[in-house]
């Protein structure tokens, strides 16, 4: 099984030649090796897989996981050509947002008013599956879920093909940077509220554990982190933290700041080696860019 990353960015796209290395389209991965189309987000980067797909001209069973609706992970879709062929079959498969559903969300950008096809007039055939923390199996690839921490619902990914695993996080930060500013005023529900969130941030290390890779949202340098607090991302120390504390083999660091040319994803690519050293003599971390292909 591999991956290939068509989109690597966060928040919104940023094309341009400060991050022509890198690449400018938001979140958008693809997995290869099953027999079917599997496709994790629907960002920006949507868009030049979908002419790849369609250049390919065989009929296609199509399945997009979102890791939730915020619009960087969406806004490829109607951009996305399988969906106007109708010998294509399209299930997308996601949590469902937070006042509507799953199909309500990602069709409501697809209104009259916002883009000139409406999501009634798609000409694939469009199946929807809502998400809670489960397993399932998508041909020979077998998934698992998780909820995790971000202003919304949002899922990860957990996939396997043999005896090959990797994993997604999605939009992520870690639980008690957010919590911890919510306890309780009395010292005893400080401290429960204390233990709940050390219990989250452990699910979340167990979930991921064994991966040999880990995609992960690691937005921020830990600098910027200070000011970013409860924004819902990570910085890339703990990203490093969870992929050593899981024993993942290798990290691709991902949902690129857009505000980050090449040369900072450069210096932040040597910071979080030296820092992946220091904690695991086995762990390789590495920055994903637009078009890269690599083994789970």
């Amino acid at each position: 099984m591999k991956v290939k990353f068509w989109g690597v960015r966060g928040s919104i796209p940023c094309p341009g030649p400060k991050t022509a290395r890198y690449g400018g389209n938001t979140s958008c991965i693809q997995l290869l090796g099953g027999t079917d189309v599997i496709i994790l987000d629907g960002g920006t980067g949507i868009r030049e897989l979908g002419l790849s797909l369609t250049a390919s001209r065989p009929p296609l069973r199509i399945h997009l996981l979102l890791t939730h609706t915020h619009w960087d992970h969406i806004q490829g879709f109607p951009f996305f050509t399988p969906i106007y062929d109708p010998g294509v079959e399209v299930t997308v498969y996601g949590p469902r947002a937070l006042d509507r559903s799953l199909e309500e969300a990602l069709m409501f950008q697809m209104q009259y008013a916002f883009f000139p096809v409406r999501g009634v007039e798609l000409a694939a055939r469009m199946k929807f599956v809502e998400l809670n923390e489960q397993s399932f199996e998508i041909g020979p690839v077998e998934f698992r879920t998780k909820f995790m921490n971000h202003p919304i619902r949002v899922l990860a990914y957990k996939f396997r093909l043999g005896d090959r695993s990797g994993a997604y996080t999605g939009d992520n930060e870690p639980y008690y940077d957010v919590l911890v500013e919510r306890s309780g005023p009395s010292d005893r529900d400080a401290s429960q509220r204390a233990d709940f969130i050390r219990e989250c941030n452990a699910s979340v290390v167990e979930f991921f554990r064994g991966s040999r890779l880990l995609i992960a949202d690691a937005q921020y340098t830990d600098e910027e982190y200070v000011h970013k607090r409860g924004w819902g991302h990570s910085s890339v120390s703990h990203v490093i933290d969870l992929a050593a504390a899981a024993g993942v083999r290798r990290v691709a660091l991902f949902h690129h700041e857009p505000t980050h040319p090449d040369n900072v994803l450069d210096r932040m690519a040597r910071d979080v080696r030296r820092m992946a050293r220091s904690k695991s003599r086995t762990l390789k971390p590495f920055m994903a860019r637009e078009g890269m292909v690599v083994d789970v």
